[in-house]
């Protein structure tokens, strides 16, 4: 997709994270950061809408004067510091007229997409805002679970699992399936207007748990109101004429904040303080403001830059026939290449960024599979009895055998548990046995339907799998059946003879008849395909059981062409032009922050 774009909704949701990240705003240096640094001037856009007869109809939109502080700029560098620092190691002063640049584009594209809204061309709706009221409270969440962890800290008390980096407020220790997509025609599918998103009751600090749990939350929650009053107090930016009305709001938000304790307690706030509703300056509730000030505004240009993306990409296709023509030329390159060399053929297979659509044999085959792993105290006693004198001083066939029966031992006590919205039900400890059994009764029916198979061993992967390789892998893990003289072992030994032997022994579809056994536990195995030599067919499936073509793989490279070459014509015949005509850039007002 657009790259460029991307990047820019990364450094927006990073920025719009960090609530509790550090302040360059003191009284030491409060004239310094009001200092101007960059604005972009108001100015007209038009867009032309077609109605129904083709007759053309303008829209003439104005939009604001914006001004970019120095604050602006050194609490953007700040929150990215982590990408920044990495793009121009050394290189402060690039480093600085970079995210000045940045700051520019976001109002510009902004601007872009406000004026598309205004006429109707890019979509606004419910959707569109829950996404970001969802946003804000991952943001929230983040910052509670932090402010938590302090307290904990405080009290020399275990500290919680920190939430991700990007706000995220349930990552899960494994992933979740993806629900499925919905593959009917749009125009048979019935719209129906999302309900406005509220938090769940559950995820209200202070309101579910043990006395103990509730204490901790309101506690947290007492000082996420503190630390966000405190952000917007003095903020000299909320006292400039073009937020005046939204200081208002955050003065009025602030004594209804205060009321509402009083009335119904710390309990009651959470579902209040990420009321979102566009535009927010039009907005009648009590709430919402000062989220919307810290975090909001940043998540809806983001929501709003996702959205130019799909407008500048929406209408880019790609004919049948540039297709075949990939298909075509990919294949005969492959087929001369691979014949004569048939190491450039298992370097394709071996590295797994190649489509490749012709075979040179019938070499290699893709297997799938559950990792019940060791424990961390079994893997060490595992490596404690390897290296143990009894064992060393052994022939190495002892040694094998000894091995293999002291891992068998410990299998009998790895504790598995299915995963639950990707975190393991402690409730249901379950032996590796009962789990075998219920992967053959759950496979050992769908012998000879291999879609339903392989739907059903992904989704016995996403229940009991712990390797982070295994999830969301369309073809499974890539095997050679025959190695080269002198060609190491891509995997553990045991892995790879029991795959070796699922390719001699069962059917694409068919689950392994017993675990397997290595150094990092007990593997379930699945023989997921198996290469045929010769040339796969441009609307074949890349894999048995899946959806995906070829003709869906070796379309997107193409279709990312055109939506660059796209995204190229918008960049240098309307935003390059804006950012020259209308936006303005004080360098000297902001070289301190490099040369001190």
């Amino acid at each position: 997709m657009l790259k460029r774009i991307s990047v820019l909704i990364l450094t927006i949701a990073l920025a719009a994270s960090m609530l509790l990240g550090c302040s360059f705003f003191s009284h030491d240096n409060e004239r310094d950061m009001q200092q101007e640094i960059a604005v972009v001037n108001s100015y007209d856009i038009t867009n032309v809408v077609l109605n129904a007869e083709g007759e053309g109809k303008e829209y003439n939109y104005k939009t604001q004067k914006n001004i970019i502080y120095k604050r602006d700029l050194a609490e953007y560098v700040n929150n990215n510091a982590s990408s920044l620092s990495s793009s121009f190691a050394g290189d402060a002063e690039g480093m600085y007229k970079h995210a000045v640049r940045m700051l520019i584009t976001i109002e510009l594209v902004t601007n872009e997409v406000d004026a598309l809204i205004d006429c109707d061309k890019v979509e606004w709706g419910v959707a569109q805002q829950n996404e970001i009221r969802r946003s804000v409270y991952a943001v929230m969440d983040n910052t509670l679970r932090s402010l938590q962890n302090n307290i904990l800290s405080e009290r020399g008390q275990e500290q919680i699992t920190e939430i991700d980096g990007d706000g995220n407020s349930t990552e899960t220790t494994y992933p979740v399936k993806p629900e499925p997509t919905d593959d009917a025609d749009d125009d048979e599918v019935k719209e129906v207007e999302p309900a406005v998103w509220v938090p769940d009751r559950v995820t209200w600090p202070g309101v579910n748990g043990d006395g103990e749990q509730r204490s901790l939350e309101r506690e947290a929650m007492t000082r996420f109101i503190a630390l966000i009053k405190s952000r917007v107090e003095d903020d000299f930016r909320l006292n400039k004429p073009a937020l005046k009305w939204l200081k208002t709001k955050i003065d009025k938000e602030i004594k209804a904040i205060d009321k509402l304790i009083d009335t119904q307690g710390i309990e009651a706030v959470y579902p209040k303080l990420g009321e979102y509703s566009y535009p927010m300056r039009e907005s009648t509730s009590e709430f919402g403001y000062i989220m919307y000030y810290l975090s909001g505004e940043n998540l809806e240009r983001s929501q709003k830059i996702t959205a130019m993306q799909s407008y500048l990409t929406d209408s880019v296709s790609v004919q049948y026939d540039e297709v075949v023509k990939s298909y075509n030329t990919t294949l005969n390159d492959q087929r001369s290449q691979y014949e004569a060399d048939i190491t450039a053929y298992d370097s394709a297979m071996d590295g797994g960024n190649t489509t490749v659509l012709y075979h040179a044999n019938n070499n290699y085959f893709y297997v799938k599979h559950i990792l019940l792993p060791f424990s961390d105290e079994q893997t060490a006693a595992l490596t404690e009895f390897k290296n143990s004198p009894e064992i060393k001083n052994l022939h190495e066939t002892e040694q094998k055998e000894k091995i293999e029966q002291f891992r068998e031992r410990l299998v009998e006590s790895i504790k598995c548990y299915p995963h639950v919205n990707g975190e393991n039900d402690l409730n249901s400890l379950m032996t590796v046995d009962e789990v075998m059994a219920h992967v053959r009764s759950v496979m050992t029916p769908l012998a000879g339907n291999v879609q339903r198979a392989n739907d059903a061993f992904n989704d016995l992967i996403y229940l009991y799998n712990t390797d982070p390789g295994a999830f969301d892998n369309d073809k499974g893990y890539v095997v050679k059946y025959q190695l080269n003289d002198g060609e190491s072992e891509k995997y553990m030994q045991e892995f790879a003879d029991a795959a070796r032997v699922m390719r001699d022994t069962l059917e694409v579809g068919q689950v392994y008849a017993k675990p397997v056994i290595t150094d990092y536990g007990v593997h379930i195995m699945y023989l997921s395909s198996v290469v045929q030599k010769g040339a796969v067919g441009l609307n074949d499936v890349t894999s048995p059981g899946g959806t995906q073509t070829y003709y869906d793989l070796l379309e997107q490279p193409i279709k990312t062409n055109y939506e660059n070459a796209a995204y190229t014509n918008w960049s240098n015949n309307v935003f390059s032009y804006n950012y020259e005509k209308h936006s303005k850039t004080y360098t000297d007002n902001f070289k301190n922050l490099w040369e001190d």
